[in-house]
């Protein structure tokens, strides 16, 4: 999946839900990982740390939209992902 080609990000596997939570803290993000995505890759997602000090780290992406636009934003967190 493209989930799994973003370079240094572990995802968790979803069960019976349209949320993922992508463990940013080994890709080498300079700083908070959903402030990041937003300004270099225009992608908005949830900051783990808003849901407490053990979410610091990581975001939470929300797959219930159309399959090409999560796809897009995806490609686009790793093409900046890729560029670093």
């Amino acid at each position: 999946t493209v989930i799994r080609a973003l370079p240094g990000i572990q995802a968790t596997v979803p069960e019976a839900t349209y949320l993922a939570w992508l463990d940013c803290r080994d890709a080498g993000i300079p700083g908070n990982p959903q402030r990041f995505f937003l300004e270099q890759a225009g992608v908005a997602l949830n900051d783990g740390a808003t849901f407490g000090p053990g979410g610091e780290g990581f975001v939470r992406v929300n797959f219930a939209c159309p399959r090409a636009r999560l796809a897009e934003g995806l490609e686009r967190m790793r093409g900046v992902l890729l560029k670093r």
